[in-house]
């Protein structure tokens, strides 16, 4: 296992797909799965990917709501490209609007992986 991993949640397949063909263009390993679900138990899931990405152009956002909820304890989460009102006002979420800035992206995810500090999230607010 490589260990500086990126989990790709794709709540929105197509999305999900062209954010793991960014991350692994860049080198980071990425690991694609279509519900977080499938990754369980998710109270480790922290110990496996130091960062977990949720691709969701939708106005619901399964994934980031669970992370609310308490379900993702230590989770890093960025959710992309999400439509969500409920997760606006949430300071705890890295929040990154369509169309993504590559560069922006990929310099949080890099230094996220850097810190190299257990899933935490850093910063508040939207990027």
């Amino acid at each position: 296992m490589a260990p500086s991993r990126v989990l790709v949640i794709g709540e929105t397949p197509s999305l999900g797909r062209s954010i793991v063909d960014l991350l692994e263009a860049e080198g980071v390993h990425a690991v694609y799965v279509d519900d977080i679900r499938s990754q369980g138990p998710l109270t480790s899931l922290a110990e496996r990917f130091p960062v977990v990405v949720a691709a969701c152009n939708a106005p619901y956002c399964q994934t980031a709501r669970q992370w609310v909820g308490g379900e993702l304890p230590d989770v890093t989460l960025i959710v992309v490209g999400t439509r969500d009102p409920a997760l606006r006002e949430s300071p705890r979420l890295r929040l990154f609007p369509l169309p993504l800035l590559p560069s922006r992206f990929l310099g949080i995810v890099h230094g996220l992986l850097d810190a190299g500090t257990p899933s935490r999230l850093v910063s508040s607010g939207t990027a």
